[in-house]
């Protein structure tokens, strides 16, 4: 079962890396080697479901997605980083709210615009950094 998910910045290769299994994810993830994602993003771990509700049309909590980083994983390249972080930065608090409104969620409202601002600001970081992102469901 599912408790959380974070978000993290790295680079195209490392993520490429730990597709392919050239890369342990556990050892990364959790600072296991001197190889680590340059940013994690954690304070919507406990709201991960629904962020991956309320961002979908983005693709914030992935473009693509895997179970090679277990349990569930969602991924952007850098390409793609870039512009899901102008999609995060055009969304305005009536559209978070009205989709907000329609996926009928536990965490009040509040709550979760300060974590979508805190999410947008790790993606524009991602974005300046020439990061990837992954979002990995724990």
């Amino acid at each position: 079962m599912s408790m959380g998910g974070d978000f993290y910045a790295l680079s195209d290769e490392q993520l490429q890396n730990m597709l392919d299994g050239t890369l342990d994810y556990v050892e990364f993830l959790y600072d296991e080697i001197e190889d680590k994602p340059r940013e994690c993003y954690a304070d919507g771990e406990h709201v991960w479901l629904e962020l991956t509700r309320l961002l979908d049309e983005e693709d914030a909590c992935g473009v693509e997605h895997t179970d090679a980083i277990p349990e569930a994983s969602g991924y952007a390249f850098s390409d793609d980083v870039a512009s899901i972080a102008q999609n995060l930065a055009m969304l305005d608090e009536d559209e978070l709210k009205s989709r907000y409104d329609d996926a009928d969620m536990d965490a009040p409202f509040d709550e979760m615009l300060g974590i979508v601002k805190g999410l947008v600001a790790f993606y524009e970081r991602a974005a300046s950094n020439g990061d990837a992102v992954l979002f990995r469901v724990t």
